[in-house]
């Protein structure tokens, strides 16, 4: 199979915006929704972290690294927990957009920087095979880049009980092949009995993880080469924070045309950095002023799913 001549890179707000009911909350949102599902981990946070949480969740997330590292791992865990439960309607967009890339046979790749699956359930529900730290080699495949892990990756190889104990973040890293758990009966029996998290970045601007640091460092590496690549990159639903070098500088340097579908206001902030970080390509680039949901179609013919 050729290398991908299309890239789509997907944030929090598409996977909000991909369907009426049933998505994971914006980080705006999320401190709340997982206080309510883990009401004795995350639902115990003193209300002066919470405030922190409430305004900024990757500040509030940072403070509590910081301030007490131990028990970080086992919110880690449960947040997992949270972000497995979420599975795409019929009507999700995800779902529609993983029929045109199997109907139009797509010279093309997905990233999502999301923890949940529900693009990867997506792609699976087409008949499609997701392949992850390699090109795709057969005409059902689809390589999905993941930048900073997700909720059901583990280092099979690494086991420890949680009963007693805890891991100090960020001082351990835990190496070892990654692979997925996608059986909700042994994913639970993970989460709930081992120690050791997921491999899935931390939500902190610096994005540290405990787990399979090596897997998360070679998806960054890989996400730079698919930027390099492609000749047009949709970024859907994901906001400009700059912070996120791994994410924003490829972008920046990126040859190929950006198309930003992430709302209103989002593009608006995607313009302005654009124009700064991209003045040769002012002319290239696109932002379309829509959302996912109305941006779809116009997203898709970009890319080369029309």
């Amino acid at each position: 199979m050729a290398k991908p001549k299309h890239l789509l890179v997907f944030g929090a707000g598409a996977s909000k915006g991909s369907d009426s009911s049933g998505t994971p909350p914006l980080g705006s949102e999320l401190f709340g929704e997982l206080g309510r599902f883990d009401p004795n981990g995350w639902g115990s946070i003193g209300a002066q972290r919470a405030q922190l949480f409430r305004g900024d969740f990757e500040h509030g997330m940072r403070e509590i690294l910081e301030g007490n590292s131990q028990g970080v791992a086992a919110l880690q865990r449960r947040m997992a927990a949270f972000f497995f439960k979420f599975r795409p309607g019929s009507s999700n967009l995800y779902m529609r957009l993983a029929e045109k890339i199997r109907e139009r046979h797509w010279e093309g790749a997905v990233a999502t920087l999301n923890y949940e699956r529900l693009l990867e359930l997506s792609l699976l529900s087409q008949g499609l095979k997701p392949v992850c730290g390699k090109e795709a080699s057969g005409e059902s495949e689809i390589e999905v880049c993941l930048p900073h892990g997700c909720c059901h990756l583990f280092c099979t190889s690494v086991s420890m009980s949680s009963r007693g104990v805890t891991i100090s973040v960020p001082h351990v890293e835990i190496g070892g092949r990654v692979e997925p758990i996608v059986d909700p009966q042994k994913f639970r029996e993970r989460i709930d009995g081992d120690a050791v998290p997921p491999a899935m970045s931390y939500f902190v601007p610096s994005k540290v993880t405990t787990c399979g640091p090596k897997f998360i460092k070679g998806q960054q590496g890989r996400f730079a080469g698919l930027v390099e690549a492609a000749s047009t990159i949709g970024i859907v639903g994901l906001q400009v924070r700059e912070y996120d070098g791994h994410i924003w500088k490829p972008l920046a340097q990126a040859p190929g045309r950006l198309v930003c579908c992430s709302g209103e206001s989002s593009g608006r902030t995607f313009r302005e950095w654009a124009n700064s970080r991209r003045p040769h390509k002012i002319d290239v680039d696109v932002v379309l002023p829509h959302s996912f949901y109305d941006g779809f179609e116009e997203l898709c013919s970009s890319v080369g799913l029309s």
